[in-house]
């Protein structure tokens, strides 16, 4: 940006009568692009010549503003103007500071250290549980994750972009180099920790072969093609890598035992080097190349979920400056990670909301037609005769109610437990109450709007395809029925897994959650389900 030509502004000239005074002091300042805005951030007299761009002092800052009538806004005004924005969640409520001004560039964006964010959204990111080796020995060297296969896991996130300047994939040159024993103090404390009684030799070769590099998604392909990339072992840092896996693994070409990258990249050179020879050492190089790429997976989150969850944190822990890190993490649920995951707001709202639901779908679709399969087989066992030719229609609708139901309850859960639950949990909190029982009673809310909705879309659903004449009544009636039943059992079970392990329970709080929630509707509804019914009949048709 060019300053404009400098003309005497008079106390009172200088202002095209769009705001408010300029609310900031000193002497310079820098224009920061933020998206279609810009900030104006106040330069020290030592920032001015390092600044990046173009600073401006007070005056021309002004007389900029004034030529183009650009109208400015205080930064009380800008924070309650965001607080009537993001109603959903609260600590929305709060101006968010910019995670980092260049990503790859400040000191806080290329540290190695990224906290806990990767290891648990890839602890949580399969089916299976994982060992978290950091809970066995306080920071443990090297990996993070043991899965049920034995593989080990070291986790590493980066919001540094690609092609940024500079080794763009330092910290994950950084795990790789630790992970193969270029460390090897710390990789010799890894072996102990995890194979105590395992010889050392045969310990460092299942580290080597179990060994797994886990990266932000958006860098798995990216740092893959670079470790494939020839011209990235002329780099020693890379070289020394593959040098490692041939120490462990040697190469054997004609007679002659390779150990060094270098050495089989000097023969595969080499003008005397017979034809079938060299077809050999390209081989075998690319075989090192290849097996370093395939170590590299993703950890389950992408730099732009990385920064918005950092953002979210800070957000979380200056609103909250009364409360501990057990009680935040208590109250801020995986349905309010989600939805914070990706940007908040409505926005991360409606995107939580759409994943959710395509779960919840997927997973009522596929109970509801197990069930459905379980109930033919019974009724094929007792009257085989007639039964298959019913079967996939019967199928079908099972499958159609199921998804429905589960689309419907997943959405509406996610929401209501990621705003309404996790606040009320707060609030709790705040207030004194027991953390179980806060806990507890978010995961309730949520849990009621979920299945009060679920169960009447699957019962309306199932009785709109059985091929039978229903009134208004008998749909009414039902869904009441069911709207009852299944609001107070899927509370119940949700209540129960929050109040006992919190909000992140991975296989066994399911687990534990459909037991109580299935239980618990045909308990409910044993007691109360005909009375519900006849009373919604009576009401609408009469005695």
């Amino acid at each position: 940006m060019t300053p404009p030509p400098k003309k005497h502004l008079g106390p009172k000239s200088g202002r095209p009568g769009k705001g408010p005074p300029l609310p900031i002091s000193g002497e310079a300042f820098q224009l920061v692009p933020h998206g279609a805005a810009l900030a104006v951030v106040q330069a020290g007299p030592g920032q001015r010549e390092d600044a990046c761009g173009d600073v401006l002092t007070r005056a021309q800052l002004e007389q900029a503003l004034c030529t183009h009538c650009i109208p400015t806004v205080p930064a009380s005004a800008l924070s309650g103007y965001l607080s009537s924005l993001h109603a959903l969640p609260a600590f929305d409520r709060h101006a968010p500071g910019p995670f980092s001004r260049e990503p790859g560039i400040s000191t806080l964006s290329r540290g190695d250290w990224r906290g806990t964010l990767g290891e648990l959204s890839a602890r949580h990111a399969g089916m299976l549980p994982q060992q978290d080796l950091n809970a066995v020995r306080y920071n443990h060297p090297i990996f993070d994750l043991r899965d049920a296969r034995g593989r080990l896991k070291s986790v590493k996130t980066s919001v540094r972009a690609a092609d940024s300047r500079g080794e763009a994939f330092e910290t994950y040159l950084s795990g790789l180099r630790d992970m193969v024993g270029l460390r090897p103090g710390t990789w010799e404390r890894a072996r102990a920790a995890l194979y105590p009684r395992v010889p050392a030799a045969e310990g460092r070769t299942l580290m080597l072969r179990h060994g797994y590099l886990l990266v932000n998604e958006d860098h798995v392909e990216p740092f893959r093609a670079v470790l494939r990339d020839p011209a990235t072992y002329r780099k020693q840092s890379y070289r020394e890598v593959a040098d490692k896996l041939l120490e462990m693994e040697p190469v054997r070409i004609g007679g002659t035992v390779y150990r060094a990258y270098q050495n089989l990249e000097n023969t595969r050179r080499g003008t005397e080097t017979a034809p079938e020879v060299r077809r050999e050492v390209e081989a075998a190089l690319w075989a090192v190349r290849e097996k370093l790429a395939s170590r590299v997976q993703g950890n389950g989150l992408t730099s732009p979920h990385l920064v918005q969850l950092e953002r979210f944190r800070r957000q979380v822990a200056a609103a909250n400056p009364h409360m501990t890190a057990a009680e935040i993490e208590r109250w801020v649920f995986p349905e309010l990670l989600l939805v914070a995951r990706h940007a908040g707001g409505v926005r991360g709202n409606a995107v939580a909301a759409g994943i959710a639901g395509g779960r919840g779908a997927t997973g009522g679709a596929l109970v509801s037609v197990l069930c459905e399969v379980v109930h033919l087989s019974y009724e094929t066992s007792v009257q085989p005769h007639g039964r298959y030719a019913q079967a996939w229609p019967r199928i079908q609708r099972a499958g159609v109610a199921g998804g429905t139901s589960g689309l419907v309850g997943g959405i509406t859960q996610n929401l209501v437990t990621a705003n309404a639950g996790s606040g009320l949990s707060r609030n709790l909190m705040a207030q004194g109450a027991n953390v179980r029982l806060a806990t507890g009673a978010g995961r309730v809310v949520g849990g009621f709007a979920g299945g009060a909705l679920a169960a009447p879309v699957f019962t309306m659903t199932s009785l709109a395809f059985d091929d039978e004449e229903h009134s208004r009544t008998d749909y009414v009636a039902t869904g009441t029925r069911a709207f009852v039943a299944g609001g107070l059992s899927s509370a119940l079970a949700a209540g129960v897994v929050g109040a006992i392990w919190g909000s992140e329970v991975p296989l066994l709080g399911n687990a534990v959650g459909f037991i109580v929630g299935f239980s618990g509707y045909f308990l409910v509804d044993a007691l109360t389900g005909e009375q519900v019914e006849q009373g919604v009949r009576r009401s609408l048709d009469g005695p």
